[in-house]
């Protein structure tokens, strides 16, 4: 008996032993190809102190359901502990709480394609609070396949590079016939006479003068200069670039003594911009950040005076300040919340165009801001645009296909979307998150902004761009300004120009035809139609907008006909003396959405 037991066991033991080992992938995280944020620890692990993540792409030859492991702790603060996610290609796939102060094992399951895929351990909820430090604290990530399926590969860096900047190539390639069919309309310009027959042979000139579409910066050095040249150049070029300004009124500074607001400076900011026709936002009223806690309060003021200042400051520049950022990253503070004080904001100023604002959402979606917006809409909260912040991480040159596909995720919600701070910087920072290496220098700080503008402008939701800090001489990151410290504009700031007022305007010079038309497309905005005629030209304006065809009427008052015209092939004819010039300036302009 005792013999054949001992056979068994054997037996057992040797089939167990001929078994293959199952293949698995362990990956350091302190190794891992993609690290955004963090620093190694002495044990070999990976801190990862701001939200961002840590992963590596990798060939899987077949495909199937794969596990992921990752050994990890954390440390809390206010008696949160961190809150960490698989993604995999730059989607949150679960979210669990590391809620140990030693390593432990998290499991989670991910369905994967043959072909190559990024998976990634991803840090959610960063915070310091009273000095305690919430961090995750990342030892490694094993990759476990299907049973029978080969060990997943790790992807060389310079395939990876390549592939990835192929990609880039072709999502930039895209954006011209996304642009050409989204920030574009149709028009048609009729001139006739003051019998309403066509004037055919007018030569008719469209020059765009506007768009539509909010190119952006803050304005908060206007004036803050010490001398006037500079402030001077300052106020020039912004004028050059940009039709879109954003205020500032951070109650910290902006109400040093409680009942005593600095409007007097703001006033003279609103009245500049609108002389130029400049719009305008105000950032922001409500914020849990100590900027947005006046010095003369302990801690946020009452949820009664947080209502007074959003009424008080919406009601006296209504109609002035179009767009208001009522409360500033909701989703990463505690305080204040957002659904009283946006129907605050509402009932004070009906027709202000209210945002929704937060970041980190280019780096990993944000799934709480995401949570927030859709909770939000669904529970009546008013609000008209979700507002993305694209500078956090700071340094990440954040990929435009992940760009593209957070973009698309947030427009589900039917709201426009608006990047809200964007700041590229110049000042020599090594750039993360990319395929992409060296550092931040003009030339790259130039090279990806155009590409984000583009990729920007061509996604049909998207409704205005802001940049951060115009100089660097202010700038709230080293190099984060379109202009040097002297003023002088670097590479970013005449691209970009060259970008919004040279390819993305219109201008069309036409001769109408037989039926006293032509017809163009053109890039939404305001603009003005010139008229050429023997006896001089006159000018006026008409608008073009978005996914709104236009037939524009254009009646010469004043134009006399002689008896017999003279015709020139299917034209007509007209000399100096058939045109009344004391008329002609009447023109009329008819605008109507056909």
């Amino acid at each position: 008996m005792i013999k054949f037991a001992s056979a068994v066991l054997l037996t057992v033991l040797l089939t167990y032993q001929a078994l293959p080992a199952r293949a698995e992938l362990a990956i350091q995280a302190a190794s891992a190809a993609t690290r955004t944020e963090g620093g190694p620890m002495p044990s070999g692990a990976w801190n990862l102190w701001s939200n961002g993540r840590v992963g590596q792409p990798i060939r899987v030859a077949v495909g199937g359901k794969y596990q992921v492991v990752i050994r990890a702790w954390g440390s809390p603060a206010a008696n949160v502990w961190p809150k960490m996610a698989l993604m995999v290609d730059g989607r949150i796939n679960k979210s669990v709480t590391v809620g140990h102060d030693e390593p432990a094992a998290y499991r989670f399951e991910a369905e994967l394609t043959s072909g190559v895929h990024e998976i990634a351990a991803v840090f959610l909820n960063d915070a310091v609070i009273d000095r305690e430090d919430r961090n995750l604290y990342l030892d490694r990530l094993t990759i476990i396949p299907p049973a029978g399926a080969a060990e997943p590969a790790l992807v060389a860096k310079r395939e990876l590079a390549e592939m990835a900047e192929r990609r880039e190539r072709e999502i930039v390639a895209a954006t011209e016939a996304a642009i050409e069919k989204h920030r574009k309309a149709d028009a048609k310009v009729r001139i006739v006479d003051a019998e309403g027959k066509p004037a055919a042979g007018v030569k008719v000139s469209i020059e765009q003068t506007g768009h539509e579409f909010l190119f952006g910066c803050n304005i908060y050095r206007f004036d803050r200069y010490q001398n006037d040249a500079r402030n001077a150049a300052y106020e020039r070029r912004f004028d050059e670039l940009f039709n879109y300004a954003t205020v500032g009124f951070y109650w910290r500074w902006y109400e040093p003594q409680r009942g005593k607001p600095q409007y007097e400076y703001t006033d003279k900011v609103v009245e500049w911009c609108r002389q130029r026709g400049i719009r305008l936002k105000g950032h922001p009223l409500l914020w849990g950040n100590q900027a947005g806690v006046p010095t003369w309060s302990q801690g946020q003021p009452s949820p009664e005076i947080q209502r007074q200042r959003v009424v008080d400051i919406m009601q006296r520049y209504q109609g002035r300040i179009e767009f208001w950022e009522v409360v500033n990253e909701p989703s990463h503070l505690a305080e204040p919340k957002i659904d009283q004080p946006y129907r605050w904001a509402r009932q004070a100023d009906p027709r202000a165009y209210l945002i929704v604002n937060d970041y980190h959402v280019l780096g990993d979606g944000c799934p709480g801001f995401l949570k927030l917006v859709t909770e939000a809409k669904q529970n009546g909260v008013p609000f008209d645009g979700i507002g993305i912040q694209a500078h956090e991480p700071r340094t990440m040159r954040f990929p435009l296909d992940r760009v593209e596909e957070i973009l698309d995720r947030y427009a589900l919600l039917g709201r426009e979307l608006h990047i809200t701070e964007f700041t590229p910087a110049s000042a020599g920072q090594k750039i993360s998150g990319s395929h992409r290496e060296g550092v931040w220098d003009e030339a790259a700080q130039a090279d990806y902004a155009v590409k984000f503008y583009r990729v920007c402008f061509a996604h049909p939701s998207m409704r205005a761009i802001t940049w951060w800090d115009l100089c660097d001489d202010g700038s709230w990151l080293p190099g984060g300004g379109m202009l040097r410290a002297d003023m002088s504009p670097k590479p970013v700031y005449e691209q970009l120009k060259r970008l919004i007022h040279e390819e993305w305007k219109t201008r069309v010079t036409e001769t109408t035809d037989a039926a006293g038309r032509f017809s163009f497309r053109g890039f939404c905005g305001e603009y003005r139609v010139v008229i050429e005629l023997p006896g001089g030209k006159v000018e006026r304006p008409f608008q073009l907008r978005k996914g709104v065809p236009r037939d524009i009427v254009v009646t010469l008052t004043g134009v006399r006909r002689e008896d017999r015209p003279k015709t020139k092939g299917d034209l007509l004819e007209y000399s100096v003396s058939n045109i009344d010039m004391t008329y002609v300036l009447q023109l009329g302009l008819l605008d109507a959405a056909r």
